[in-house]
């Protein structure tokens, strides 16, 4: 198996050199002077080319746009059903319906929309928060064994001196 990967390698060596090698041209410069600057701009064509089938099948997965539909339909029912017994004919009371169940599913959609924003910022700021305080306590833990760490230098030079102090020789010079 390791012989046939060396003899792609060794043929593809060999088709890269054998192509014509072209001079390098650079690309024409645009014909406005400030072409770089400016992004294409978008079409609505290009929106809708965008958009495919799986966008829609996936459409109740977004966040959201579940429960905004649902309280959709339950208003534009509850509006639709409402004007029907007040009396409205039936295509009248469908247009209410259809236009409470628009407005209704728009306006919790971005409620929610800004719930989460607003939930979100604030876990960004607890996450802050959280950091700040685990740095400073990590901050004080280390000022802490660097405090004990001295006394206990200090402490350990401390007996060494006392016991060197402390220690009588063995012998004794007459004097």
């Amino acid at each position: 198996m390791a012989e046939d990967a060396r003899e792609v390698a060794e043929t593809s060596r060999e088709a890269v050199t054998t192509l014509p090698k072209k001079p390098y041209t650079p690309p024409a410069p645009p014909s406005g002077a400030n072409e770089y600057a400016r992004p294409a701009q978008a079409t609505l064509t290009d929106a809708v080319k965008s958009i495919s089938m799986e966008d829609f099948k996936n459409v109740h997965m977004q966040p959201c746009v579940r429960n905004s539909l649902l309280y959709g339909i339950g208003t534009g029912f509850a509006f639709g059903g409402l004007r029907l017994v007040l009396g409205a004919s039936v295509p009248r009371a469908a247009n209410w319906a259809a236009g409470t169940f628009a407005g209704a599913s728009l306006m919790t959609y971005e409620f929610c929309q800004f719930r989460r924003h607003r939930e979100k910022a604030g876990m960004q700021r607890a996450i802050e928060i959280i950091d700040r305080r685990k740095a400073e306590r990590e901050k004080q833990m280390a000022e802490k064994k660097e405090k004990l760490r001295v006394e206990r230098e200090e402490k350990a030079k401390a007996e060494e001196a006392a016991r060197i102090a402390a220690m009588r020789p063995w012998y004794k010079f007459c004097n």
